[in-house]
């Protein structure tokens, strides 16, 4: 598994990975989730690199520290990719999620994984209104084109273009961009 956690959050304000969720910074909350699946995780890292190592202090997780974080999501995923690939060459896929997305369900995540197993040649993304996005698993034969991705675009537009090889996996999916969005998350788990 790869948690991208590099970003520096400016439409946030700040470094929105350390934001507080239920006493626990949201990149920690997320990684304990995603720990629920019993693989090895790589958290890549950038803004505030140490800080979010510290969040993640205690946890079985490898912080990846991308030092091209500025160049935006896309730099984190080819980061994240290389890493798979230099770590784990044997892996057959890598699960790819975000640290801004504190409601995810380890079951869903565990159901797309179970997909794989039985589809291993698919991609299976999350549809986001109507387009991919992560979490995204992608097969082992994605990774040399992924571990050379930079710049700030993530990978939706190439997700688009391997067309019916992605399977859209319905899941509630929470971005936290804002203080408004982090603000929703915290009252939507109050109500729970």
């Amino acid at each position: 598994m790869v948690l991208l956690a590099a970003g520096e959050g400016r439409r946030f304000g700040a470094l929105k990975q350390l934001a507080i969720i239920d006493g626990e910074s949201m990149v920690r909350r997320v990684a304990r989730t995603l720990l629920r699946l019993r693989l090895p995780m790589l958290v890549v890292t950038g803004a505030g690199g140490n800080a979010v190592a510290d969040a993640l202090a205690g946890l079985p997780v490898t912080c990846i520290r991308n030092s091209d974080w500025r160049d935006g999501l896309g730099a984190s995923l080819g980061a994240g990719i290389r890493a798979v690939r230099e770590r784990f060459p044997d892996a057959l896929a890598a699960l790819v999620c975000l640290a801004d997305h504190p409601l995810l369900d380890a079951r869903a995540l565990q159901a797309m994984l179970d997909r794989h197993a039985l589809e291993p040649e698919r991609i299976f993304a999350v549809d986001h209104a109507g387009a991919p996005g992560p979490p995204v698993l992608f097969p082992a034969d994605c990774f040399s084109e992924l571990a050379a991705w930079h710049g700030a675009e993530g990978a939706q537009a190439w997700l688009h273009s391997q067309g019916s090889r992605v399977e859209r996996v319905p899941l509630d999916v929470t971005d936290v961009d804002t203080p408004a969005d982090l603000d929703r998350v915290r009252q939507q788990l109050m109500s729970v």
